[in-house]
């Protein structure tokens, strides 16, 4: 195993963003999810009867250009995908159906080999990269698909070794050895795409990263500044590559098993809250152990856990758990939030600009339900309304189109 270059793979990726708009806060949590990423299922921690892997699902939120969120996911995932070229990777606007599909791909690879160079086991692999650069794209068409998308990424967020999935046919899928990561971005107000009923399962999963300002202005680039960007890139690649290889099971030391156990027990005493905070913290002690292991990833190739990683992972939490108040004004599905989220990415769909006609088709909705939601549209300037005889059409902000 090659020797590290750095000391903190993490502390090396926010030098490496430093000259860009998102904040280190944004760029933190993307490095992060390429950590995960690029585990692929390969290193674990035992918990109770049960594994526990490093996956996890991180969504940037922050208002459309207000924090450059899609560009710190972008910068990520070239690196990501640069490095390690075998990471299974879904984006855009997707399906359900479509995920399954992906993730049941069946790849199969040599886990040993003997001395003779024979095959000896031969492993199904599930691991899966999912970026959404607007979650409401994949979500908000219509109720129905925003539930069966939260079921599903509830339901594989376990990593499991095996889980059956019934297709709407009732057909069923076996997915096999799975390890889904998912690194996505939103507006705050379309968080109201993921159903209501999702409050005890995927918000519990979810690391909602909530930013409302750019690091600072940088209208260009800096010749000096991204050589030594270029020149970083580089080191940065190499060594998550390096990280992408590790492999087997990840131990805490005693004394990173008594920070974790001592907050784990005070945690269970703290009085009931909401129940969007209720349902992160429910599962939090599990996030906060999945945060260690990256942080110990991210420093060596021991793959030992130490203190400082369960603390900095427990830090984390409970910034998380000051911050799901702040964002639960958004997170409440409805009719409309649907709706909306569907126009929206429809009229993106068709560069920007659509009929009242072709929307009410779309959306199956009345006449009444689209008036009602472009008046709503017109008045947050979200789209601008025209009439030319008969017709209706709308047009989408400068902003909302570049999203």
């Amino acid at each position: 195993m090659a020797r590290r270059k750095l000391a903190d793979w993490l502390d090396g990726y926010l030098d490496y963003t430093a000259n860009q708009e998102p904040t280190d806060k944004l760029n933190y949590w993307v490095g992060i999810g390429l950590i995960s990423a690029a585990m692929k299922r390969q290193v674990w921690m035992k918990r109770v009867r049960y594994k526990l892997y490093p996956n996890v699902y991180i969504v940037l939120v922050a208002e459309s250009a207000k924090a450059r969120k899609s560009i710190a996911m972008d910068t990520g995932v070239r690196l990501l995908r640069e490095a390690v070229s075998e990471v299974f990777y879904i984006s855009g606007n997707m399906t359900p159906e479509g995920l399954v599909k992906h993730t049941n791909r069946q790849k199969a690879f040599v886990t040993e080999t003997t001395k003779g160079g024979q095959k000896v086991d031969v492993k199904l692999d599930s691991h899966l990269l999912i970026h959404m650069d607007e979650i409401a794209e994949s979500f908000g068409y219509d109720r129905n698909r925003a539930n069966k998308f939260t079921i599903l990424l509830t339901k594989i967020y376990g990593s499991q070794d095996e889980h059956m999935h019934t297709l709407a046919n009732e057909d069923q899928i076996l997915l096999k050895n799975l390890y889904p990561v998912w690194i996505g971005g939103t507006d705050p107000s379309n968080l109201k795409v993921i159903p209501e009923d999702a409050i005890a399962g995927l918000y519990g999963r979810l690391l909602l990263i909530l930013e409302s300002k750019k690091k600072r202005l940088i209208a260009w680039s800096n010749e000096e500044e991204d050589k030594k960007a270029d020149a970083l890139h580089e080191v940065l690649k190499d060594e998550l590559h390096t990280i992408s290889l590790l492999s087997g099971e990840m131990r805490p030391t005693p004394d990173a098993k008594a920070i974790w156990e001592a907050w784990y027990n005070e945690l269970d005493t703290r009085p009931a809250e909401g129940p969007r905070v209720e349902a992160f913290r429910q599962r939090c002690h599990d996030t906060a152990l999945k945060l260690a292991m990256i942080h110990s990833l991210s420093e060596s190739n021991d793959l030992i856990v130490k203190p400082k990683h369960v603390t900095r992972g427990i830090k984390s939490i409970e910034e998380q758990l000051s911050e799901i108040d702040n964002l639960a004004q958004w997170s409440f599905a409805s009719d409309y939030a649907q709706r909306r989220a569907s126009l929206i990415a429809q009229l993106r769909r068709q560069g920007g600009a659509g009929s009242r006609s072709q929307m009410m088709k779309h959306l199956g909705a009345s006449l009444d339900d689209i008036v009602l939601l472009e008046s709503s549209l017109e008045a947050e300037k979200t789209i601008e309304v025209a009439i030319q005889g008969k017709h209706v059409f709308y047009k989408l902000n400068k902003d909302e189109l570049m999203r």
